[in-house]
């Protein structure tokens, strides 16, 4: 998937969750596509395992939910 406009929202999210345009590229060339009802798309990275530095606890889930014209919406990581 290609990256195409970024909005306002999502940009001041990457912003303050530290998430550069790199990782969004990554995340979105990368990333598993979950279609949602609206044509939205959900692209998200797991980490099956834990990374050494984390302690055993679970890395951080990075997901963008893109609208049906493929602008990026919302950026985030999450830990579930």
């Amino acid at each position: 998937m290609k990256l195409g406009k970024i909005s306002p929202l999502a940009f001041s999210r990457m912003k303050q969750r530290g998430i550069s345009i790199a990782t969004l590229g990554n995340l979105l060339a990368h990333g598993q596509v979950e279609p949602q009802f609206d044509g939205a798309r959900v692209v998200y990275l797991d980490s099956p395992l834990p990374a050494p530095h984390w302690g055993g606890r679970p890395q951080p889930r990075l997901y963008a939910v893109v609208d049906a014209r493929g602008d990026v919406l919302t950026v985030e990581r999450r830990v579930r």
